[in-house]
């Protein structure tokens, strides 16, 4: 039976740079039946290199804010899951009150370039995947194959622009007073586990830690920590902001 008190919730989910919208597969079985949802795939995101090439930082961020108006028109509360640079825009649209509740995974404050970062593309793209944390990053990849180097000209500048976000989304970031979930990994592969210090001060974050997983690859007992944090938020029914 639908419960009626979960049509007033929407849940917008928002993948990271060069992800996917199945990245979030595995939270699918807690959305409680009767939640509305929008689970975006961002431009440039489901094609090859040339179409991310074309994308913009602007693009994104609009889709983002339309689909969050458009669950605004039909739902009470609003919820944004999101993972690594979606993080950034679910913590602009709660630093304008936009939203009610937020639950964020990776989210960049602070950025680190580490030997897997480089390698994980490099073994997706020789097809050399056996091990759990590059499978998870095959999977979580949304731009296809592209071995055409002229199509990654645009490459270098949304990468700037996502630093460019990243500071901005500090500046504001004490303006988020919603209800918020944060997971930070400690063996991520670009995001550094010093960001948790931007959300220690935030008075309605609660803060989790995972030592062992990393950007895209979470352990078993860490997936399985996240999917119940994430069914306890959903259970409460996002009854009150903050």
């Amino acid at each position: 039976m639908t419960d009626i008190r979960n049509q007033d919730i929407g849940i917008v989910f928002v993948h990271g740079i060069v992800g996917n919208s199945h990245f979030f597969d595995f939270l699918m079985d807690a959305v409680p039946k009767g939640c509305k949802i929008i689970s975006l795939t961002l431009e440039g995101h489901d094609g090859d290199a040339l179409a991310f090439s074309k994308a913009s930082m602007r693009s994104w961020k609009r889709q983002v804010e339309e689909a969050t108006d458009s669950l605004a028109k039909e739902c009470k509360r609003i919820v944004i899951v999101a993972h690594s640079m979606g993080t950034l825009f679910a913590l602009d649209q709660g630093a304008r009150n936009r939203a009610d509740a937020l639950f964020l995974l990776n989210p960049p404050m602070r950025i680190r370039l580490t030997r897997r970062l480089f390698l994980n593309p490099i073994k997706v793209m020789l097809g050399i995947t056996t091990d759990p944390i590059t499978m998870a990053a095959r999977d979580a990849y949304g731009i296809s194959l592209d071995y055409n180097p002229l199509h990654y000209y645009g490459w270098p500048r949304r990468y700037f622009e996502l630093f460019s976000e990243i500071k901005r989304v500090r500046k504001v970031i004490d303006n988020v007073r919603i209800k918020t979930r944060v997971f930070i990994a400690g063996r991520d592969e670009m995001v550094s586990p010093s960001s948790v210090d931007y959300f220690k001060p935030l008075k309605n974050c609660r803060l989790w830690q995972l030592p062992d997983s990393g950007h895209y690859y979470y352990t078993p007992s860490d997936r399985e920590l996240i999917l119940r944090q994430f069914s306890s938020l959903m259970a409460d029914g996002i009854a009150e902001k903050g």
